[in-house]
């Protein structure tokens, strides 16, 4: 695993790889078909974790992490850079069966 305050050194030829890599851990966003991609998936991992925040990398935004603040039983925040406009963060909170309750934006 590469520390994070390392992965702006990783060289650009390298990066394709260590997003390859980085993607094979569920908790990374790869579009359809993800674990937090699906109501399933989001109540899922709800229902297993403990209370508390994860992260991971950003595989699509280098520097960048994917936050997942969750409440087991009760709900989570998925916290990552917008992908519509990435000056902004943008927060979108699920209830226990993984339905989206609310979406909010920030500055990144």
């Amino acid at each position: 695993m590469i520390d994070p305050r390392e992965v702006d050194k990783i060289p650009d030829e390298e990066w394709e790889e260590f997003k390859k890599r980085a993607m094979q851990d569920e908790l990374f966003y790869r579009g359809t078909g993800d674990l937090l991609d699906t109501p399933e998936g989001r109540a899922k991992f709800c229902r297993l974790n403990v209370s508390g925040a994860f992260n991971k990398d950003d595989p699509e935004f280098r520097g960048y992490k994917i936050w997942v603040f969750n409440n087991q039983g009760q709900g989570m925040v998925v916290k990552k850079r917008s992908r519509v406009d990435p000056a902004l963060m943008e927060n979108v909170e699920y209830d226990a069966e993984g339905k989206e309750l609310s979406r909010s934006y920030e500055p990144a």
